[in-house]
């Protein structure tokens, strides 16, 4: 019986303990931005295994095999996406921890 109340005892301390190596880890979200100041990333973003973060379109990596967002939504990259006003990539950091289904996916922790 002491066992099990020592056991208890520990719980919250390993459920608190990180869930892998290597989280909690920098990243980027980014988005492709017009001249209003609006955002734009759907579609492109679940696309290549992102995740769209809000307020406005933000796009983080969800998946170990996402590319890394800063390649994608460059100023040409959104350009080439949704043409000459969406000519600005915009990226910012954000801090991924590992999502419900394994290491291989990301959340914003």
């Amino acid at each position: 019986m002491k066992a099990f109340f020592v056991a208890l005892l520990a719980l919250p301390a390993t459920l608190a303990a990180p869930l892998a190596d290597g989280f909690p880890m920098q990243s980027l979200e980014c988005t492709c931005m017009n001249a209003a100041g609006e955002t734009r990333a759907s579609g492109a973003c679940q696309y290549l295994s992102g995740f769209l973060h809000s307020p406005g379109e933000w796009c983080y990596r969800h998946t170990a095999w996402a590319p890394a967002m800063d390649t994608i939504f460059t100023n040409e990259g959104c350009v080439d996406l949704w043409g000459s006003e969406w000519n600005k990539g915009v990226c910012r950091p954000v801090k991924l921890c590992q999502a419900p289904g394994g290491s291989d996916y990301y959340q914003i922790c």
